[in-house]
């Protein structure tokens, strides 16, 4: 039965630990966070610990964590002043069922425990400890401290494995009530390895949650911080909501929820999708925080919703958060937290990606704005990059400049806010001006009349400058400006180094990689070639400097801009003649399906349409079923690509269709390789059919299928097949309306165009969730049919909310450049443009 305690000698404990503890403040910063400390070794202080109530284990938590600044700075004079024997210990413990004699405080003068150094693996390890235990060679406590040793030796999450699986595997370890300090540094540990990929957390968190132990509010928000590394939304349900079936194991174990675990609970929300989960906390109808319960939502967790929100793409709710509307009050005021600088610049960052930049710009530049230079709350860097970020999203040349560089009677916004520029300002404009095409307005900032980042500058240019330049000359298509960057001009007689030689920039091979890129987008395959293959390659075996896979899929594009097929061949097939090893052998890089992909891109732009065909269905296949590397869904639209242009009409059938119609029937290609068939693959047949004159065949064997994917057969071919025949498409939706194929309006009522299929074509239904929207290409041709033939004066424009506004973004593109239209966006309908004739 567990000793019952009096407030007073919970008190006496807690006492005890502080005087302990504060001899060596910066170590018991250590300690609490269960990591490597002086007083690891110390059996009694663990089991003082144990004993401590969880009130009381929060509060040395927090008295050493909030004063740990200070206690860094100052640790010399701290340590001197709290070095005294806790003479009184004794009595504190009297009664426990033992007597536990304090030991001196220079037990701490031993050097702090390391892990233990052998080579043997970790489970061997594990083992031998257990086993000693077992043998009453070691104390409970004496394993613990030993195991925490082991762990924190771990230098790879397998290692850290091993030692949850090895003591998972032992009965009697399962059946024991361990220190909650042992938990904790199992997942402290776990934390460490956060770049692994997701899988490789498979199972930890179920394995961890099996030990016997007094589990804590922390352990639950460790616990999350782990689920999130693994992004299993389901256990983090499973730990803090439960189901309608079993009560979470939160509250099998006794925690009372606190902000701090719904706060880690919305940030898996935010990394696995969840939204709506995580919305529900605060406006559900049963919130768990909210200005009439006993929980409160705080500023973290104001943040941590703006991250979700941003992870969403969902706008209207950051904004009910923040700014509230004239109406309504912010929730933010309702909960009576003010916001701060940094709320309002991650606020900005969900405007960034929902594409709202007039409401991110209103913060600052606005009738009320929220942070200016004359007003307690200021801007500051990270708003400036949110900003220039929203700036990049949505196209807005004209405020980033304002922003940065101002005009010639204006200071630009940073100067009034007092922020110095700084390179990674000047890195975030380059990259708006990539996105706006203004590479003139970028590269003055290195190479103008007056330069703002150069050798003889206090502001230096750096790799992430150059990457960004990089990006411009892309978009640009600027190859002359590329090469001065990169490359030594030693061709002439006054022979100039490169940009970067003159900044002291070493390239590495990202941006050996983002040149090839350049020399792709303005046909100088030469110049990409030369720096694997040239007199003076830069990336070679011998070199210090290594190709990569992504330096072999930038030559691939650039291969098949340029029409290189033998260069292609020899950079992932190599030479069969000859038995001459490939490119990719020779830099040890093994091909992975991506390449391969990238190859048969460059096979159907130079009319090699058998050695694409040849990777999946020739003598020796490199993707097959029975073979580790396994064609996808890219795979299969690029062969049909190479079909297209090869007029290959039965390798395309066999590939999407099988061939259904003889006695030994054959399951397509795609059957076989257990890829399903999606909306772009059918779309991808339907055009080798028309480049192969097999039209009316293929149609015939498609429409069959074309329920598998949820596809309403009429209205997605005829919304496919349109466009191609875009000279006669009026025609086609003339003749289509008498048909019974088209609504009479074909999505045109009240000056308004709606573009979901169910308003244009007749007897269309959705797929059970939403009623997609048409293809880009067709909405286009149906914009300019409406305003040609039936109605000259549309004033919106309805593109719906799906598709990850990819129909929206490409009307709202199509209509400024082809027609001189400006938008804005409804406010009552964020999937809705509203029309005016330009100012132009």
């Amino acid at each position: 039965m567990a000793t019952v305690r009096t407030p007073a000698e919970h008190e006496s404990i807690y006492r005890f630990m502080l005087t302990s503890l504060q001899e060596y403040p910066s170590e018991a910063v250590l300690y609490l966070n269960f990591e490597v400390s002086k007083f690891d070794g110390d059996e009694y202080l663990q089991e003082c610990y144990q004993r401590l109530s969880k009130t009381n284990r929060q509060k040395l938590y927090d008295f050493f964590n909030n004063k740990s600044s200070s206690t860094r700075s100052n640790s010399r004079t701290r340590e001197a002043h709290y070095c005294k024997k806790p003479s009184n210990a004794c009595r504190c413990l009297a009664t426990e069922p033992r007597s536990i004699t304090p030991k001196p405080s220079t037990q701490y003068t031993k050097k702090i425990q390391q892990p233990p150094s052998s080579p043997d693996p970790f489970f061997t390890q594990t083992s031998e400890l257990i086993h000693s235990w077992k043998l009453k060679q070691k104390s409970k406590n004496q394993l613990g401290i030993e195991l925490n040793a082991l762990i924190g030796g771990c230098t790879k999450l397998s290692q850290l494995i091993e030692i949850i699986h090895t003591l998972k595997n032992d009965k009697r370890v399962m059946e024991t009530s361990w220190n909650i300090r042992l938990i904790h540094k199992l997942l402290h540990k776990a934390a460490e390895f956060s770049d692994s990929h997701s899988s490789n957390f498979d199972g930890i968190f179920s394995d961890i949650t099996r030990f016997k132990s007094s589990y804590e509010a922390k352990t639950c928000i460790l616990l999350l911080k782990l689920i999130k590394l693994n992004l299993n939304f389901s256990d983090a349900k499973g730990l803090v909501l439960g189901n309608t079936a079993d009560a979470g194991l939160m509250q099998q174990w006794g925690i009372k929820p606190n902000v701090a675990i719904y706060n880690a609970f919305i940030t898996v929300c935010a990394k696995t999708d969840q939204f709506y989960s995580a919305w529900q906390l605060v406006r559900g109808d049963k919130p768990v925080m909210a200005p009439h319960l006993i929980l409160k939502a705080n500023q973290i967790t104001c943040m941590n919703l703006l991250t979700a929100c941003a992870e969403a793409g969902r706008y209207a709710e950051a904004k009910s958060l923040v700014l509230g509307d004239s109406a309504t009050d912010s929730l933010m005021q309702q909960w009576g937290i003010k916001p701060d600088v940094a709320i309002y610049n991650a606020f900005i960052t969900v405007c960034a990606k929902t594409g709202q930049f007039d409401s991110a710009w209103q913060l600052v530049c606005g009738d009320k704005p929220a942070m200016a230079s004359h007003m307690s709350l200021k801007a500051n860097k990270i708003t400036c990059m949110n900003l220039l970020t929203a700036c990049a999203e949505t196209g807005r040349y004209v405020e980033a400049k304002s922003l940065v560089l101002g005009d010639t009677d204006t200071a630009s916004l940073t100067l009034q806010w007092g922020i110095g520029p700084n390179v990674a300002i000047y890195n975030a404009f380059i990259t708006v001006c990539a996105k706006t095409g203004q590479f003139d307005s970028a590269w003055q900032l290195v190479c103008g009349d007056k330069p703002v980042m150069a050798p003889h500058l206090p502001l230096k240019a750096n790799l992430i400058t150059c990457m960004n330049l990089l990006t411009a000359c892309v978009e640009a298509g600027r190859y002359a400006e590329a090469k001065s960057l990169v490359l030594d001009d030693g061709d002439t007689a006054t022979a100039t180094v490169s940009l970067m030689q003159q900044w002291c920039i070493k390239p590495d091979v990202a941006i050996y990689n983002a040149f090839i890129t350049v020399c792709a987008k303005t046909g100088q395959f030469d110049s990409a070639w030369q720096l694997v293959c040239g007199d003076k390659p830069v990336m070679a075996p011998h070199l210090p400097l290594k190709a990569n896979l992504i330096t072999c899929m930038n030559l691939l594009t650039t291969c098949a801009e340029t029409g290189r097929y033998a260069e292609a061949k020899s950079l992932v097939l190599g030479d069969g003649d000859t038995n001459r090893a490939s490119l990719i052998q020779q830099w040890d890089i093994k091909p992975d399906v991506a390449i391969y992909n990238a190859f048969i891109t460059v096979c159907a732009k130079t009319g090699q349409f058998d050695s694409a065909w040849e990777l999946v269905c020739g003598d020796e296949p490199v993707m097959a079923p029975h073979l580790p590397l396994k064609a996808d869904s890219i795979t299969c639209l690029n062969l049909l690509t190479a079909c297209a242009e090869a007029g290959r009409y039965a390798e395309a059938k066999s590939l999407v269709l099988g061939d259904g119609d003889t006695a030994t029937a054959t399951a397509s290609l795609m059957k076989q390789w257990d890829i399903k068939p999606d909306v772009a693959i059918y779309n991808a047949f339907i055009k080798v059919c028309i480049k192969a004159k097999e039209l009316d065949t293929g149609i015939w064997y498609l429409e069959k299928i074309m329920n598998k994917c949820n596809m309403s057969t009429f209205s997605q071919i005829h919304a496919q097949l349109a466009p191609l025949e875009k000279d006669n498409f009026a025609s086609m939706i003339d003749k289509g309306i008498t048909q019974g194929i088209y609504k009479k309006n074909v999505g045109l009522m009240n000056h308004c165009i709606d573009l979901h299929m169910d308003k244009i074509f007749e007897g269309h239904s959705g797929d059970g969730t939403h009623i997609r929207g048409v293809p880009l290409a067709f909405a286009k041709l149906l914009f300019c049919y409406h305003k040609q033939n039936n109605e000259p004066k549309i004033t919106s424009i309805i593109t719906g909310y799906h598709g990850n506004n990819t129909l929206k973004n490409g009307m709202i593109g199509f209509l400024k450049d082809e027609f001189g239209l400006e938008f804005t966006e409804s406010k009552l309908n964020s999937g809705m443009i509203v029309l005016s004739e330009s100012t132009h």
